[in-house]
């Protein structure tokens, strides 16, 4: 069929592969093998996703998947114990296994297939890589630019000392007090997100992925965040999908040569696909887009409301049973300090500096504070409390013990330098 001007370009009249033909000439040896390694890790891992859910699916994916992570885990990187898992080193052996796994699968699929060209089911597959990259990366930076994912800097991190802070507490600490670095880099997040939407701006999307979550990566496993074997699979899917442009790339940045445009149409194959496309299309962009910004201005706005008792206090005065407790650091049991925070939060520093955090509920009518800790019915301090011209007064009991305890609200901007002129 001839175009004419005439002739609407509709999915029942237009034919991408009747306009644009696509050569079949063969691939080459290696461009045949990298598809496949790709193709392979890439669909171990979303197999990998999908078991995730549910006690019995979870547990067929260890029996499946721990064992040669582990056997590498410890026999290369001699990690063990039990917090192994998880840890820099196991994310490392992840990959590792499913880079082997990969290869094994590729070089078995190289030795029995004849097909010398994957054209059709690179372009599908291609196009399930971007759309899954730009949702996901769209989530994280969407609950960046509008700051959710690090809560603000809380007080129980400033008033506890520096040094019993996790290497985790510690980034979030430095993410949550630096709203305007964060929110940066969840631009960059974004922005190289929606590019990946379009086939033309792919390439663009994906240099600007490879950059910001380069840095992702490598914070999450300096800072020993659980999410090390993601972010890592992430990056590389954004250098396959900017791998596709490596020569064009080389050529212009490297050689300073001009390069030739590149034809990035694909053929869906079926008029009906097309029409699909066009409504599913603008549904996945906006919601992807809108939806990450709308449930983290709600989120955001819970985490910022402020409790009525919200700050540090020093603690004045603790008597035990009936004793007054001198503060001496030897004592592991006397409150050094208490701090109400937010989203119900309360932590009780002792005097020889260990932090316990509960979940705190406030009656103040009848002006009884519950702490809860860990969920737990066996754990629950229930604590009646008194207004004080510079403080609170509790009455209650801590465990086997009654406390009644005299505290003194400090000011915060006066005694933490972080939080002055925020």
């Amino acid at each position: 069929m001839t175009l004419t001007p005439t002739q609407p370009r509709t999915p029942a009249s237009y034919s991408p592969r009747a306009a644009r033909p696509e050569t079949m000439d063969e691939w080459t040896p290696l461009e045949r093998f990298a598809f496949r390694f790709v193709f392979a890790y890439f669909v171990k891992f979303w197999a990998e996703f999908l078991l995730d859910v549910g006690n019995g699916p979870r547990a067929l994916l260890k029996v499946l998947t721990e064992p040669p992570v582990r056997w590498l885990a410890s026999t290369a990187f001699h990690a063990s114990g039990p917090d192994v898992v998880g840890s820099a080193r196991w994310a490392i052996a992840q990959q590792l296994v499913a880079f082997t796994i990969a290869t094994i699968v590729a070089t078995v699929w190289s030795l029995s297939a004849q097909r010398l060209e994957y054209r059709r089911m690179r372009g599908w597959f291609f196009t399930v890589l971007r759309y899954w990259v730009a949702c996901v990366m769209m989530v994280y930076g969407g609950f960046k630019i509008v700051e959710s994912q690090f809560p603000p800097l809380a007080l129980d991190q400033i008033a506890r000392p520096f040094g019993s802070l996790s290497p985790m507490g510690l980034l979030w600490a430095f993410m949550g007090y630096s709203t305007f670095y964060a929110s940066f880099t969840g631009l960059g997040e974004a922005a190289g997100a929606f590019l990946l939407f379009f086939r033309r701006t792919t390439t663009a999307g994906a240099l600007i992925l490879i950059a910001v979550l380069s840095n992702v990566a490598l914070l999450n496993y300096v800072f020993d965040i659980p999410v090390k074997y993601l972010s890592s699979v992430l990056l590389f899917a954004t250098v396959v999908l900017a791998a596709s442009d490596a020569k064009r790339l080389v050529a212009m940045l490297l050689l300073n040569q001009p390069t030739a445009p590149k034809d990035v149409s694909f053929d869906f194959g079926k008029a009906w696909i097309y029409k699909v496309r066009r409504f599913l299309k603008p549904i996945i962009v906006v919601g992807a887009t809108c939806g990450p910004l709308t449930a983290s201005i709600f989120v955001r706005q819970s985490m910022v409301r402020t409790p009525s008792m919200f700050g540090v206090y020093d603690i004045d005065r603790f008597v035990r049973n009936g004793e007054v407790t001198a503060p001496l650091a030897t004592d592991q049991a006397r409150w050094r300090q208490l701090t109400f925070g937010r989203g119900g939060t309360v932590s009780i520093r002792f005097m020889n500096d260990s932090v316990r955090l509960f979940k705190a509920k406030v009656d103040s009518t009848a002006r009884r504070i519950s702490l809860r800790f860990n969920d737990r019915a066996d754990f629950a301090q229930d604590y009646t409390y008194e207004t004080l011209t510079d403080g609170l007064a509790l009455h209650g009991r801590y465990g086997a013990d009654s406390v009644d305890v005299t505290l003194r609200k400090l000011d915060l901007e006066r005694s933490f330098r972080l939080l002055r002129n925020r």
